[in-house]
């Protein structure tokens, strides 16, 4: 008999970081939101082919081949010499602002971990065995806890983020997501090079985000005030996306998606903010079948793909199976 380990676990919003390159203090930091769907399911078992095997997108496949050749850098007394067969049975999209690297990398972490006994990991040392959080931490923190998250911010570049709120959210609160179709949000070295050509964010930007996010956005969480949270939320995407708009050419990452917000806006819907470098649109609502409707009668729904999706208050499930 052997063993089958099954990780699910679903995406991460980020509304985006509170410092950049500041003179004195903490950097990044941010608040996001861990939601059901998009979702990824990974089942990984333990092979005698002498080689891996892993099933996906190719360009999942290439995160996993990383994320095992971290692994066994990282514990080579674990790992090295050892095989797996992994498969991606459901795929978080790329490049779309749902953090689907950080989920993918810390589920086949998780899974070999569970595959060996060992004890426990948290969070922090499932990110520094796959080499992950070099910026943002909310992805890290919530694959373990799922919730609404603000991370502190980090002194150091090997340092991840400190988690300083984590609550659950709103479970009647539900979250339309808006994606244009053929266009991605910018990552890796691109997205370093990017923030590097913005400088520091003004420190009054960075005292007015901490503001929304502390005391208007999670205590309207913890009281489940969504008049609050909506407000604060489009505030605090315009901020950001402000700051941000050098580097992504608007407000917005996709200008047809600020145009959507515009008209929502008109309509009286709040609680609108990009996730990461977009393009992906997050709209908080109480009623989703109505923000969908006035989305579509928009004419996005012939170009963007409209996912409903809920919170995700409980970190990644671990299924552990016995197969011939």
């Amino acid at each position: 008999m052997s063993r089958e380990v099954n990780i699910t676990t679903g995406s991460r919003l980020h509304w985006g970081l509170l410092s950049l390159a500041p003179q004195v203090g903490r950097e990044f930091g941010g608040i996001g939101l861990m939601i059901q769907e998009p979702q990824l399911k990974l089942s990984v078992t333990e092979s005698n082919d002498g080689a891996d095997s892993v099933k996906g997108s190719p360009g999942n496949i290439e995160k996993i081949s990383e994320a095992l050749a971290a692994i066994r850098k990282e514990r080579p007394d674990l790992y090295q010499g050892r095989f797996y067969e992994l498969e991606l049975h459901s795929e978080i999209p790329q490049h779309c602002g749902f953090g689907s690297g950080t989920q993918l990398s810390l589920a086949v972490a998780q899974a070999l971990a569970s595959l060996s006994e060992e004890p426990s990991l948290t969070a922090v040392e499932l990110a520094q065995r796959v080499q992950r959080g070099a910026r943002s931490a909310l992805g890290i923190h919530g694959f373990t806890t799922g919730g609404f998250l603000i991370e502190g911010g980090k002194q150091a570049a090997d340092e991840i983020s400190p988690l300083v709120v984590r609550s659950d959210f709103p479970e009647d609160w539900q979250i339309l997501l808006v994606t244009p179709e053929n266009r991605a949000g910018i990552s890796g070295y691109i997205e370093a090079d990017a923030m590097q050509q913005l400088g520091p964010m003004p420190t009054a930007t960075t005292e007015k985000l901490c503001r929304l996010a502390l005391m208007q956005l999670a205590p309207a969480v913890l009281t489940h005030n969504f008049e609050e949270f909506t407000a604060a939320l489009t505030e605090f995407g315009h901020v950001v996306g402000e700051f941000f708009q050098p580097a992504q050419g608007g407000i917005f990452a996709d200008p047809q998606m600020a145009e959507l917000e515009q008209r929502l806006i008109s309509r009286g819907i709040r609680g609108i903010a990009q996730t990461s470098w977009g393009p992906t649109l997050s709209i908080i609502c109480q009623d989703v079948e109505m923000v969908t409707s006035l989305v579509t009668e928009c004419g996005y729904g012939g170009f963007c793909e409209l996912r409903t999706t809920c919170p995700l208050n409980e970190g990644a499930q671990i299924q552990i199976n016995q197969i011939r």
